[in-house]
């Protein structure tokens, strides 16, 4: 059973067209299990995914197959377009791979000059300012609240995604997807006052809509991270 295992990896949203796979623990049998059984319980989001590889956590190993690991990425029906966050050694072996070294996304503490760009991207507990949307968001729409919050006082449908740097609030139907704290806001929640999304996501860490419990008696929801968990409840509980 998976669940016994150590966990090779997690995948996470991410405002950008790429899903990012950070990976915890280097073996390529279970990494390529887990994918799989991940992927089975949400083929549709995943399938054909371009994916960021994050090294971050393994950076210390010294012998990473990174042609065998781009085979079992592309065995899964991924798309994998490179590394992240990686020893210099691991990157020269990855480009040598095929796979080249990103920056996309959100990066690993490498930055050491003091800047002031790396201070703007910091989260904060809370994100001033808001967006407000009063019409509904159809099939296809993307619609983006940068350094705000994102209200919606109306449908949300299947197909539609919702991006913000602070919280997202929906007064009607979610039925597409909510990223809420795109740049690294933990402290970012959902609300919405029925839940029936394809995914949901806080900072990165999200569920899909087969882990997300059917809202069928109504009911405003807020859904926040906890300990690196995405969690749901009833608002006022």
């Amino acid at each position: 059973m998976i669940a016994d295992r150590q966990a090779c990896f997690q995948l996470k949203a991410s405002f950008f067209p790429c899903t990012i796979l950070q990976i915890s623990h280097y073996d390529l049998n279970q990494l390529e299990q887990q994918l799989f059984a991940t992927i089975q319980r949400a083929p549709n989001f995943f399938l054909g995914s371009p994916v960021i590889i994050d090294l971050e956590k393994i950076k210390d190993l010294t012998t990473v197959d990174f042609s065998q690991l781009k085979k079992v990425l592309i065995n899964s029906s991924l798309v994998p377009m490179g590394i992240r966050n990686g020893s210099e050694k691991q990157h020269i072996a990855a480009v040598s791979a095929g796979l080249p070294v990103v920056t996309i996304g959100k990066n690993s503490k490498e930055t050491t000059q003091p800047t002031t760009e790396p201070e703007k991207q910091v989260a904060q507990p809370s994100t001033p300012g808001s967006k407000l949307v009063t019409t509904p968001i159809r099939s296809g729409m993307q619609i983006y609240a940068k350094d705000a919050d994102l209200i919606v006082l109306a449908p949300v449908s299947v197909g539609a995604e919702l991006l913000a740097d602070g919280h997202i609030h929906v007064y009607g139907p979610l039925r597409g997807r909510a990223l809420a704290g795109v740049r690294g806001n933990k402290d970012a929640r959902i609300f919405c006052q029925k839940l029936d999304a394809e995914l949901v996501s806080i900072a990165g860490y999200y569920l899909v809509k087969e882990e997300l419990q059917n809202d069928a008696d109504g009911g405003m929801m807020q859904i926040y991270l906890e300990n690196e968990e995405v969690k749901l409840t009833k608002c006022g509980r």
